[in-house]
C-alpha cells in the first residue's frame, strides 16, 4: 500500500513537473524556427521583402523569353542580305562619276590653245580688240620705254609694241630678232598713223621660228662701205664713256676703231653688261651710221651685244 502511494506521489510529482515545465515553455514557443517566419509573415508586411529573391522567377521567365529572342535571329539573317547590295551599288556609281568629271576638264585645254589667227591686213577693222597674229620680224628698234618689232605675214605689216615690262617678262625675248617668226596676242591700237598690237604680258609673245643668222663680220676700218646697213664687228673695248641717256663704247680691231652708241634702256638689258669695260672682247651687231662727222655703230636690241671670252 505504501508502495502504491509512493508511486502515485512520484507520478503526481512528475505530472506536476510536466505541468510546471509546460507553463514555462509556453512563452518561449516563438523561439521555434518554424513559427518565426509564419508570425513574421502575418505580423508585418515588410517581411514580404525577403521574398525579393523573386528575381529567380524573373530569371525563369527570362529563360522562357529566350525562345522569342532566338526567333529574332532570323531577322538578323535577313539584314546581311541587303548589306552587300548597297556597297556594291555605291562603288559602281562613284567610280564612273569621278572619271567623267576629269574628262571634261581636260577637253577645254586644247580649245583654249586653238586661238584664231587674224590676218594682219584685217588689223584696222579690229581697233580696240584683242587679237592674235603671226608674222616674221622684218625690222626692230628701241624707244625710251620699250621695243618695237615690225611683223609681216604677206597680207600686211603691223608693229608689235612691247613695253619694257612686257619685254622683260617675255621668256622668248632673246630670240626675237630679224627673221624670227612670232605669234603675238594683244590689243589693236593706232599711234601717229601706225597700227600696233600691244601685249599685256610677256607670255603673250612666242617665237615659233628661229631668227636669221648674224650678218657677216666686217673689218672696223671698212665700215664706211656699209652705211645704213646691218653688220657684225668683233674687237676689244678701248674705252667707255657714260652719258645721261646712253653709253659710248669705243671698239677697235687691227683695221681701226669705231664708236658704238648704246641707249641706256638697251645697255642695262645686255647680259653681264657690268663687264663691258676697257679690255673686254666683244661681238656687236648694229647699223652703220654717222653723227656730226663721226662714224658709229648702233645696236638696236640688248642681245645684239655679246661679251666674248
Amino acid at each position: 500500500m505504501l508502495t502504491q502511494m509512493k508511486q502515485r506521489a512520484s507520478w503526481s510529482f512528475v505530472l506536476l513537473m510536466v505541468m510546471l515545465g509546460w507553463g514555462c515553455t509556453a512563452e518561449p514557443t516563438p523561439v521555434s524556427p518554424t513559427d518565426v517566419p509564419l508570425a513574421a509573415e502575418i505580423a508585418s508586411p515588410t517581411a514580404t521583402q525577403p521574398p525579393s529573391p523573386t528575381p529567380t522567377l524573373t530569371a525563369t521567365s527570362t529563360a522562357t523569353a529566350l525562345p522569342p529572342t532566338a526567333t529574332a535571329t532570323p531577322t538578323s539573317t535577313e539584314t546581311p542580305t541587303p548589306e552587300p547590295t548597297a556597297p556594291a551599288t555605291a562603288t559602281v556609281t562613284s567610280s564612273p562619276t569621278a572619271t567623267s568629271t576629269i574628262t571634261p576638264t581636260a577637253t577645254p585645254l586644247p580649245t583654249a590653245t586653238a586661238v584664231p589667227i587674224l590676218p594682219i591686213s584685217n588689223i584696222p577693222a579690229n581697233a580696240g580688240l584683242e587679237v592674235t597674229i603671226v608674222g616674221q620680224v622684218t625690222a626692230a628698234e628701241s624707244f625710251a620705254r620699250g621695243f618695237k618689232f615690225t611683223l609681216s605675214d604677206g597680207t600686211g605689216e603691223v608693229v608689235l609694241l612691247m613695253w619694257e615690262n612686257v619685254y622683260d617678262d617675255c621668256w622668248d625675248a632673246p630670240k626675237i630678232n630679224l627673221g624670227a617668226t612670232v605669234r603675238a596676242t594683244g590689243v589693236v591700237g593706232e599711234f601717229e598713223g601706225e597700227w600696233q598690237v600691244a601685249p599685256a604680258f610677256g607670255g603673250q609673245v612666242k617665237v615659233t621660228g628661229a631668227a636669221a643668222g648674224l650678218p657677216a663680220v666686217q673689218p672696223i676700218g671698212q665700215l664706211g662701205d656699209y652705211m645704213n646697213l646691218r653688220v657684225t664687228i668683233t674687237g676689244q673695248i678701248s674705252r667707255v664713256e657714260n652719258t645721261e641717256t646712253a653709253v659710248r663704247l669705243f671698239v677697235a680691231d687691227e683695221s681701226g676703231e669705231v664708236l658704238v652708241f648704246i641707249w641706256n634702256n638697251i645697255f642695262t638689258r645686255i647680259p653681264n653688261h657690268q663687264a663691258l669695260t676697257a679690255g673686254a672682247n666683244v661681238r656687236i651687231v648694229g647699223y652703220v651710221g654717222e653723227f656730226r662727222g663721226t662714224r658709229q655703230l648702233l645696236p638696236r636690241l640688248p642681245y645684239d651685244v655679246e661679251l666674248l671670252p
